[in-house]
């Protein structure tokens, strides 16, 4: 059985590079496998490798040449598409990265978020005034937002009875908790002074990048160079014309164009 298989495989490798040749040199049996026409076959042969690398050759370089290209332009997309994800961070900085959270307050890098049982609620952390307080059963921290609003929240340290699960919560951590909140406010006041300008920037950084196309601009010229010079290069139009002389030549004998 393997003999078989193996067989077959060598009559189909026989006739498919039969039929490859019969390609390459169309015409009668004798055109292609005969001794007679030896030299003409060598002839178109040659004619045709000369060709088929300079054409690989010119092909190869116009394709880096339009890579260049291709990479210019992502560059330039890339650019301006970091600017837009930049200028977009500045212009609606939303929550910002979660810092820390302690009972019912969630503190992140722009807001302040109120987790209670009745509602879910986001305070701005610019202008805001931060204190701590500590009672006879609650540890409070007040947080007091730019428009003067104060929000109070409650952290017990006394159970309100002997069987209470209630949550409780230490004096140090309480305060450590108000501190890290108070340095917030602090970064995003600072934050918020400095965002006219960078945005300024950014925006005026974008208007730049968009204009300037001068690496793509610089490549786009290589290309149109090169595929200009490939043109009228007289090395191609030597080979071209070789190329045809052979592709005649065969075409008389046989009456048959052969392939390039």
């Amino acid at each position: 059985m393997l003999v078989m298989v193996l067989g077959l495989i060598i009559c189909v490798g026989v006739l498919a590079g039969l039929a490859w040749r019969r390609y390459l040199f169309p015409g009668r049996w004798e055109h292609a496998f005969g001794q007679r026409h030896a030299d003409a076959r060598k002839v178109l042969s040659a004619a045709r490798r000369a060709y088929r690398a300079w054409e690989r050759s010119k092909a190869q370089a116009e394709s880096k040449a339009l890579r260049d290209v291709e990479s210019a332009e992502e560059a330039q997309e890339e650019r301006l598409r970091r600017l837009d994800q930049r200028i977009a961070s500045l212009s609606d900085p939303g929550r910002g990265q979660r810092v820390e959270a302690l009972g019912e307050l969630v503190l992140f890098q722009h807001v302040l978020v109120v987790q209670s049982s009745s509602e879910t609620r986001s305070i701005a952390l610019a202008g805001m005034e931060v204190r701590f307080e500590a009672g006879q059963k609650n540890y409070s921290v007040y947080c007091t937002d730019a428009d003067g609003h104060v929000y109070r929240a409650k952290y017990s340290h006394l159970p309100s009875g002997p069987e209470s699960d209630e949550q409780l919560f230490d004096e140090e951590r309480v305060r450590d908790f108000a501190v890290t909140i108070q340095n917030a406010v602090a970064q995003e006041n600072v934050f918020r002074a400095r965002l006219p300008r960078q945005l300024e920037e950014a925006e005026s950084k974008w208007e730049k990048a968009q204009g300037d196309t001068s690496e793509a601009d610089a490549a786009r010229e290589r290309l149109q160079k090169l595929r200009q010079r490939n043109g009228s290069d007289p090395r191609g139009e030597k080979l071209e014309a070789r190329m045809a002389e052979a592709s005649r030549e065969w075409e008389r004998l046989t009456g048959r164009i052969p392939p390039r």
